[in-house]
């Protein structure tokens, strides 16, 4: 479909419970025990764009926390009070930060009450939601034509793949860039690797090294808003980074990728949208299931027992969850409500290429989470990722059958 001119509208809001004096629940780490944030290391916010074409909208929403839970998409749609906003049309990424807000300590459907998945606290919810859909608000009361442009490098020594060291993890950084009147106005950035710079010891709330990047970027251009999404980071660590604090190390590794931020965005030459897409197809999950090694590897950190388990996997994972196709020009989005392990993040890039698409992008833990997705023959191998995949074997033919449906109708 031809695109009319394309509007959008860019705003921030602040995600931080503790400027309002709520406690928070750092998510990342059972082994923290759900104990609170002792402060603010930096600022943790919600960023807006909302692309408008001709009668259609698309709020997508980057978070500085751990992950989306569901509830958070329903309670800032009700909040936001406009007409045109549904839960087809709005898509919240996660950066995944480890040192961020803990989705489970927003999601209503968390009844097990174990600190070491997340208390649910319902102001912290409140809070949040009404955050957000006061940023969209916001960001319609801008909206402007824009250009477009994207581009990507393949990174070297930046992630590894944390299952098998021998395996190459997904290198590419890739920027979207939006103007405004000729001059940056949105940069959008993906990349591929948990934030685990930050480990269970750090217990202020951080951005994380996304953070590092977005705020560097956002002062070397002045007047932007830089926004990130992660990759199939399933298996995927960061790697390369020094310091004499895990706080030094994330500031080192957020700049070192911020720079080859800039060494992409300067090349980037931005053109008249000719082609937006939106899509979205929603999926039955398969049954739940409890992972054969679940208790042996991560039942000490969670602290459960296995009728705590059973319950909880039954209540607080969803038994469908949507993905999301978004084209603009020549570059692609693909969406995954959980955590794709690299080859089933490289896959789809491929596939995307073969389809023309010169800049791929995959986009993981959006719009709810359904755990750690992996092959079949990885969810045979065991190992921690696959205790956090809580559909069984078969998740992973089903997500990838789904998304390749997904491409093809918009071939």
């Amino acid at each position: 479909m031809a695109a009319a001119e394309i509007y959008a509208g860019i705003s921030r809001v602040s995600i931080n419970p503790i400027n309002q004096g709520l406690k928070v629940q750092l998510g990342g780490y059972g082994e923290r025990q759900g104990k609170p944030a002792l402060g603010t290391h930096d600022e943790t916010w919600a960023k807006i764009l909302t692309l408008k074409n001709g009668n259609e909208y698309l709020f997508i929403i980057t978070l500085d926390i751990c992950h989306v839970p569901w509830c958070l998409v329903e309670h800032t749609i009700k909040k936001a009070e406009l007409p045109f906003i549904n839960q087809n049309n709005i898509l919240m990424m996660s950066s995944h930060t480890h040192a961020g807000l803990e989705g489970m300590s927003i999601d209503e459907r968390n009844i097990v009450n174990n600190p070491n998945i997340g208390i649910f606290d319902e102001e912290v919810l409140k809070y949040v939601s009404s955050q957000i859909a006061k940023g969209i608000q916001e960001s319609i009361k801008n909206l402007s034509p824009v250009t477009f442009s994207a581009g990507r490098i393949a990174t070297k020594g930046l992630n590894r793949n944390r299952r098998h060291e021998e395996l190459p993890t997904d290198p590419y950084l890739t920027v979207l860039r939006f103007d405004k009147e000729n001059k940056p106005w949105v940069i959008f950035i993906n990349f591929t690797a948990h934030e685990t710079i930050m480990t269970p010891n750090e217990m202020l709330l951080s951005a994380g090294y996304p953070g590092i990047i977005q705020r560097t970027i956002e002062t070397f251009y002045p007047g932007t808003t830089c926004m990130f999404s992660n990759g199939a980071e399933g298996d995927v660590a960061p790697s390369g980074y020094k310091g004499t604090s895990a706080w030094e190390s994330m500031e080192n590794y957020g700049l070192n990728l911020a720079k080859l931020v800039i060494d992409i965005f300067k090349d980037l030459k931005p053109e008249p949208i000719s082609l937006l897409k939106h899509d979205v197809l929603w999926k039955d999950l398969p049954p739940k299931k409890v992972a054969p090694d679940f208790f042996k590897i991560a039942g000490e950190e969670y602290n459960v027992s296995e009728e705590m388990v059973n319950a909880m996997i039954n209540q607080l994972f969803p038994s469908k969850a949507p993905f999301h196709f978004i084209q603009i020009n020549d570059c692609a989005i693909v969406t995954f409500p959980g955590e794709p392990i690299t080859e089933i993040g490289m896959g789809v890039k491929q596939k995307l290429e073969n389809q023309g698409i010169k800049i791929p992008v995959v986009t993981s833990l959006t719009n709810d989470l359904i755990g750690y997705i992996l092959t079949e023959k990885e969810y045979q191998q065991s190992g921690y990722e696959v205790t956090a995949s809580f559909y069984g074997p078969q998740l992973g033919e089903i997500v990838i059958t789904t998304v390749d449906e997904l491409i093809q109708r918009n071939k």
